[in-house]
């Protein structure tokens, strides 16, 4: 459970013999043992702790009481770390880069697709949410998505279904659908963009100009 790099040290020192304590137990014992004396020295990172809580949580049926009395982790962080260990690999991926932390990640562990869960994320590398900003937000989403699949009552459509249009969030002239384009732009320049396309003076002014001096 634990003296690994000591181990490999005596093995290429050539020891004939290693002092070892032993102790009965099962992988259990190993895995809390190893957990407990890796976050006493501050040397495990949180993503191995997720994986190691998550394992002991969904492959060995121990609840967070149980994981609290072998490893000495306070319960409300070992039942964070078990709702992360479910979340997408680019949250704990995030989570050890330091992108995150725990509390960002147990958030965007509440969100039910990996895909809300990796937006997010590459929002909160522009914007920095806190973690109570992060939770309102996701409040919002999962609340939304509620409300979506509630079933609401069946109304019979009457009239015909408006046609869809289209304005530029530039110049706020109608477009056709197939001449917009996306623009990859990062909020800096977004802003600049919109403050001279808001500087524009509207079609009518230009086309009165034109008629004026003609």
């Amino acid at each position: 459970m634990d003296g690994a790099h000591r181990l490999e040290e005596a093995i290429a020192n050539g020891y004939p013999t290693v002092d070892a304590a032993v102790f009965e137990g099962d992988m259990v014992d190993v895995l809390t043992r190893n957990l407990f004396l890796d976050h006493m020295r501050g040397k495990t990172p949180v993503s191995e702790m997720v994986k190691l809580i998550g394992a002991l949580a969904s492959e060995y049926g121990l609840d967070s009481n149980q994981i609290k009395e072998k490893t000495g982790l306070s319960r409300d962080y070992i039942e964070k770390l078990i709702k992360i260990s479910q979340a997408s690999p680019s949250v704990q991926q995030a989570l050890d880069e330091g992108v995150i932390g725990v509390g960002h990640a147990f958030e965007l562990a509440r969100l039910p697709y990996a895909v809300q869960q990796e937006e997010i994320i590459a929002k909160h590398q522009v914007w920095r949410f806190t973690v109570n900003e992060l939770r309102d937000q996701i409040d919002q989403v999962l609340h939304e998505m509620q409300k979506v699949s509630e079933p609401g009552e069946l109304q019979a459509v009457t009239t015909p279904r408006p046609v869809a249009v289209y304005h530029c969030e530039g110049c706020k002239d109608e477009v056709e659908p197939r001449y917009l384009r996306p623009v990859m732009i990062c909020p800096d320049c977004w802003g600049a963009v919109w403050k001279l396309a808001k500087a524009r003076p509207p079609v009518e002014e230009k086309e009165d100009e034109v008629g004026a001096g003609a």
